[in-house]
């Protein structure tokens, strides 16, 4: 396979990663402020909207690699870091957590002699391990989106508000999100529309790189006409 061909699936995982993650998080039931109690994990809904959050989160570690081939020389050491701790704390944080959330948790839910292993303040488990392992991971992710926001920011190979969402997205989840009540579409949204949006253009400027030497990309082109 070619590397032309190689990028191509890369970028087209990434951008199917944004579009699945937004919709499985836009459809994750809320009941009550609260994502994770027996109720919401026995939603007709949560099956499949669990599913296609665990889905893009596949195709994010299958467009990754090549991600940071295509980033790496443009992104510094920060933005370098960064993406580096997105790619394990992905695999650690958000891998292992959407598998037991999705697996392991809702048949616990529908068992009412286990239901008593659920955390009901939303942890997803009442297992302190795992817990403590999923806020350190989670800490770590957080600061991931924030490193490789800046690097994309700083590099200019990607419009600049693609690593400004990046970095609103991180700051939202860290400050925002557990001092506000959860809302049904909206909390959804907020959580994975930052990271989607920054993915997704990661994939399509991998994309356009494809393109003949001295094409410049679409944003360089209007910023040329407008200075």
């Amino acid at each position: 396979m070619s590397k032309n061909s190689v990028y191509r699936l890369s970028a087209a995982a990434l951008i199917a990663c944004a579009v699945l993650s937004v919709l499985g998080g836009a459809a994750h039931p809320i009941h009550e402020g609260q994502a994770h109690t027996a109720h919401t994990l026995t939603q007709p809904i949560f099956p499949y909207a669990h599913f296609a959050i665990y889905l893009g989160a596949i195709l994010l570690m299958v467009g990754l690699p090549a991600a940071a081939v295509h980033l790496a020389p443009r992104i510094g050491r920060i933005g370098l870091a960064g993406l580096a701790l997105y790619f394990v704390t992905n695999a650690v944080a958000v891998q292992g957590g959407l598998t037991v959330e999705g697996f392991v948790v809702p048949a616990l839910a529908a068992d009412p002699s286990a239901r008593h292993l659920i955390d009901e303040t939303g942890a997803i488990t009442a297992a302190t391990w795992f817990n403590n392992i999923q806020m350190v991971a989670g800490l770590l992710f957080m600061l991931s989106m924030i490193l490789l926001g800046i690097g994309l920011f700083r590099s200019g190979v990607v419009p600049r508000w693609t690593g400004a969402v990046l970095i609103a997205g991180a700051v939202f989840l860290l400050v925002v999100l557990p001092a506000i009540p959860m809302l049904p579409l909206v909390t959804g949204l907020l959580i994975e529309l930052p990271r989607g949006l920054a993915v997704a253009m990661i994939g399509v400027v991998m994309i356009r790189s494809l393109r003949p030497a001295g094409t410049a990309p679409a944003w360089r082109l209007q910023e040329g006409a407008s200075a």
